[in-house]
């Protein structure tokens, strides 16, 4: 695989040949609890990039994180809202009942899940999905030497020729840690996990 170039905050960086490396073969616990701001790991697996992200800026209720090359992911309770520079970026979503789900909230049956993308030739396209919940269970993460007890929330997201299932991981106090959640076809899913407290 091909990894992004990765650069924490707290120091560390790509090998000095220049090489991206695999964030996850030079991350510790130690160097994360001494961080002085949170760290996100995001990866997509289609795309065979991953990276570490801070977060810079915040704006009602969305978290806006990105890696040392200016890559942006933004979340909304841990639900994508948008991307910016991966190649196949999700412009903007509405992701309400999504958010509320991941949070372990809502009403039973299907909800609406709204996103906006550019097409090839630089106009809007919109993609609404039908989405549900498919399941809860207890589930204990172990995100890089971290135990973190949680509540998984599965979702079946219906496009009207396929469908998606997308996971969030919630922490008691409701933050969201870990998702799998589809954000488009070309980029295809994006995981996220917070690694710190």
């Amino acid at each position: 695989m091909r990894w992004r170039a990765l650069l924490l905050l707290t120091g560390l960086a790509a090998c000095a040949s220049g090489a991206a490396v695999d964030p996850r073969s030079v991350l510790t616990r130690e160097t994360l609890d001494a961080s002085p701001t949170p760290i996100l790991l995001a990866e997509l697996p289609e795309l065979e990039t991953a990276a570490t992200l801070a977060p810079v800026a915040a704006r009602d209720g969305v978290v806006h994180w990105q890696t040392a090359d200016g890559v942006r992911i933004s979340l909304r309770d841990g639900v994508a809202v948008a991307t910016r520079g991966t190649g196949f970026d999700l412009m903007s979503a509405d992701v309400e009942g999504s958010r509320r789900a991941a949070l372990g909230a809502g009403a039973a049956g299907y909800y609406p899940r709204f996103h906006t993308y550019l097409d090839g030739e630089d106009q809007i396209a919109f993609v609404t999905l039908q989405c549900r919940v498919t399941g809860r269970t207890a589930e204990t993460l172990d995100l890089i030497g971290l135990g973190v007890a949680t509540i998984r929330t599965d979702e079946r997201c219906h496009l009207p020729d396929r469908s998606f299932d997308n996971a969030y991981w919630r922490r008691a106090d409701g933050t969201v840690v870990k998702a799998r959640q589809w954000i488009g076809d070309g980029a295809g899913y994006l995981l996220t996990e917070r690694l710190t407290r």
